[in-house]
């Protein structure tokens, strides 16, 4: 294909020095070559801010900005900030990228003339190497914006990540990842595709997503953090329910699976937790309970998480789990 339209790659650096190389050389061993990659030193205090000026005095495609720490947020607003590229992709310093990833997206953008891409990923065991398929389309094909946002919020095949999707910059013109939060890809990608208007899915993972203990993906220590997704989902279910009502039995759905997240970490958490947090819990508890017979008749949970649900609003999962796996 052509390599008249420059894609700007933007990688967040922190503390990575272990798993930095790997990422950046997947990137520029790309077989589509014209790109710059924005190295974004997020403040890190190990050998990373060093490697990524090595990569930059050796491959004038790399850029580096060195920044005090703001997180992964931060990191990837300052890189949209500067960006030249006509399309942006996002790549995590402890993951890469398939040889062929960047033409693949680019290719079935200008194929299909669409401003958004979402492609296939492999998940990676770090412990093990064990690599899988993991959320990929089933087919290539356009879809509405809406039909996307619909996908994401059930979890169908893909989900809200911003890493193995390609974005015309214009999608970013006003929108930026919310700062201090995780799960931050959650309040923006719905956004992102409903601007959007359309979208093109690519039938191939191009995306290798490492799963490493202490990453923030596998953290499962009960902190305020562990709420920033049910609390996106609560401003994105009034907005679709307001402006998309045809894709609300969806976020509903997204709603109720973030408040049953959220409760099932506090039940396996320690009693300190689980005092720290009970406010949280008694609202979660209650809101489950209010929505018992939308729960009760949605056609998008399954019996298991219906019985969870239904358990959690009234406060016996934990003592039903201790039966349950008494009698078994």
């Amino acid at each position: 294909m052509q390599q008249d339209i420059l894609v700007s790659v933007i990688v967040p650096v922190y503390n990575v020095e272990s798993y930095l190389c790997r990422c950046v050389d997947s990137i520029l061993n790309q077989t589509y070559r014209n790109l710059e990659v924005i190295l974004v030193d997020d403040g890190a205090t190990d050998a990373s801010g060093a490697i990524c000026d090595d990569y930059a005095g050796r491959d004038d495609r790399v850029r580096v900005i060195h920044k005090e720490n703001g997180g992964l947020s931060s990191a990837r607003n300052a890189g949209i900030d500067v960006a030249r590229g006509t399309y942006l992709e996002f790549v995590d310093s402890d993951d890469w990228l398939e040889p062929d990833g960047v033409e693949s997206l680019l290719s079935l953008a200008l194929e299909q003339n669409t401003e958004l891409v979402a492609g296939g990923r492999y998940d990676v065991n770090a412990e093990t190497g064990e690599r899988k398929q993991g959320l990929c389309p089933t087919r290539t094909e356009v879809i509405s914006g809406e039909e996307l946002v619909s996908r994401i919020f059930r979890w169908d095949n893909c989900d809200s990540s911003a890493c193995d999707k390609l974005f015309h910059k214009r999608l970013f013109r006003q929108i930026r990842f919310p700062l201090g939060v995780v799960c931050e890809d959650v309040p923006v990608m719905y956004l992102i595709a409903l601007d959007a208007g359309r979208a093109a899915m690519l039938d191939k993972p191009i995306y290798n997503y490492y799963h490493r203990h202490g990453s923030i993906s596998t953290e499962k220590v009960i902190t305020d953090k562990t709420f920033h997704f049910s609390q996106h989902t609560e401003k994105i279910l009034p907005y679709i329910e307001k402006h998309h009502p045809a894709i609300a039995p969806e976020a509903r759905y997204l709603r109720l699976r973030s408040l049953i997240h959220a409760l099932l970490l506090l039940d396996q958490a320690g009693p300190e937790s689980r005092k720290q947090y009970r406010e949280i819990s008694r609202q979660y508890r209650l809101e489950l309970r209010r929505n018992g017979p939308i729960i009760v008749s949605s056609s998008l949970l399954g019996r298991q998480e219906k019985l969870t649900a239904l358990l959690l609003g009234i406060n016996a999962y934990r003592i039903f789990r201790r039966i349950y796996h008494g009698i078994r």
